[in-house]
């Protein structure tokens, strides 16, 4: 799927809700940090970037994929995913809400674009996204992203 990366369990979160989104990105992000994958200071950018810019991470409905530019903190090229029961709302509007968070690190514009172009082949895939949102599993996840 994307060269030198494998989604692995560690990497996939089931949360019942967060009380924010800023939790939302800091808590679902949190694998990325934990696996080397990111530093603090790219989380935190995650969090500046949609403070300044809105819900620009809310890329379609039930979707927000937090990111940050690479020099704040990237490490290596991954993403990991998060299912929320309920809705994270990005603002006041409901078309920014989401219950599947993909947190990406993107090394460099080049990997940006293909994770994207990778994870745009299964997310619009409405059956695939639809068993996203059911899972109950890291095993099911793991599945529908190979």
């Amino acid at each position: 799927m994307i060269e030198n990366f494998k989604l692995t369990e560690e990497l996939i979160t089931f949360v019942k809700k967060y009380d924010s989104w800023e939790t939302a990105i800091i808590e679902s992000s949190k694998p990325l940090l934990d696996n080397g994958y990111v530093k603090q200071s790219y989380i935190d950018a995650m969090i500046s970037s949609v403070k300044e810019y809105g819900p620009y991470i809310v890329i379609a409905p039930n979707i927000a994929m937090p990111h940050a530019r690479p020099e704040t903190g990237s490490i290596k090229v991954g993403f990991c995913v998060t299912v929320v029961e309920e809705p994270v709302a990005f603002s006041e509007l409901p078309e920014h809400q989401a219950r599947l968070l993909v947190s990406l690190s993107c090394v460099n514009a080049e990997t940006h674009l293909k994770m994207l172009q990778a994870l745009v082949e299964v997310l619009a895939d409405e059956d695939k996204f639809n068993q996203i949102l059911e899972a109950t599993s890291k095993q099911q996840i793991l599945d529908l992203f190979q």
